[in-house]
């Protein structure tokens, strides 16, 4: 087993205590909410942000607004999480960008994805396809 190849190489640089280094990176499993930290440009609204987007994951049984439990018969809800998936990621990979001109719009729109996944799109998807149930089914009676 090896315990660092999750590592970051900058790890093992010896400590300057004269010199702050030029891009600070945490570890992998932070990048995401690091991402969302960075793309606020005020630091206390930066900060919770990045404390409200770990939160706001609380908050699903909440906003779930579908009949149906189970993503397995959702089929919209399965393009619309994979989407979602996909933009978790490139928050993560933005996270290690360094902090300039083309990562911090994406940033922010990433950012913009990430919460209205939860406060917009998952209740109005429930909604969506709970209408279109009751529509399916009263025509097929």
């Amino acid at each position: 087993m090896d315990p660092n190849v999750l590592g970051h190489p900058d790890n093992y640089v010896e400590a300057n205590p004269m010199v702050t280094p030029a891009h600070i990176v945490p570890e992998w499993y932070f990048l995401p909410f690091y991402a969302i930290l960075r793309s606020i440009p005020d630091k206390l609204g930066g900060v919770v942000a990045m404390v409200g987007g770990i939160l706001i994951m609380l908050l699903l049984p909440l906003v779930n607004t579908s009949n149906i439990r189970s993503s397995f018969f959702r089929p919209l809800h399965k393009k619309v999480f994979w989407f979602f998936l996909a933009n978790f990621l490139i928050l993560g990979w933005l996270g290690q960008c360094p902090v300039e001109d083309p990562y911090i719009g994406l940033g922010q729109v990433c950012t913009l994805l990430y919460f209205s996944y939860f406060l917009v799109i998952l209740p109005g998807l429930g909604f969506a396809e709970t209408y279109l149930l009751n529509h399916f089914l009263e025509n097929n009676k």
